[in-house]
């Protein structure tokens, strides 16, 4: 079964004010909507739209608000990223399911990225002892 609609999108008729809204009651009778009320409405739905495209889904927003706040510089640092890369080498790797073979590459990978950064921690470090004297 197919929906379809039998007449045009006629949003305009919220946008402009000066056309006579009409709204049926409970007798069956239609009545004039009051301006006022009908310029809150279509403000208030631009608004609703307008924070809709800013700030995406609701799910992207609950998402956001699960993802902890990175104000502190120090969780990016050198030194904090090499205790995350052992940690995932002596915690994470060997709880792993999957082959050995995998979980020792992996492990020689993160390693030597351990190592890399050690040298160039080690190197930062004389190059600013150098720069200081």
């Amino acid at each position: 079964m197919k929906v379809t609609s039998d007449r045009a999108n006629d949003d305009y008729r919220l946008r402009d004010s000066s056309e006579a809204v009409t709204r049926t009651d409970e007798t069956g009778t239609s009545k004039p909507v009051d301006p006022d009320r009908q310029a809150d409405f279509t403000r208030a739905v631009e608004s609703s739209q307008a924070r809709q495209g800013r700030s995406g889904s609701l799910l992207k927003h609950v998402e956001r608000l699960g993802l902890p706040d990175a104000s502190d510089p120090s969780l990016y640092s050198n030194e904090r990223s090499i205790e995350l890369l052992q940690h995932v080498v002596d915690n994470l790797l060997p709880r792993l399911d999957a082959a050995s073979d995998v979980t020792d590459l992996a492990s020689q990978l993160l390693t030597e990225e351990i190592d890399q950064r050690l040298t160039w921690e080690a190197r930062y470090a004389e190059e600013a002892k150098e720069s200081d004297t």
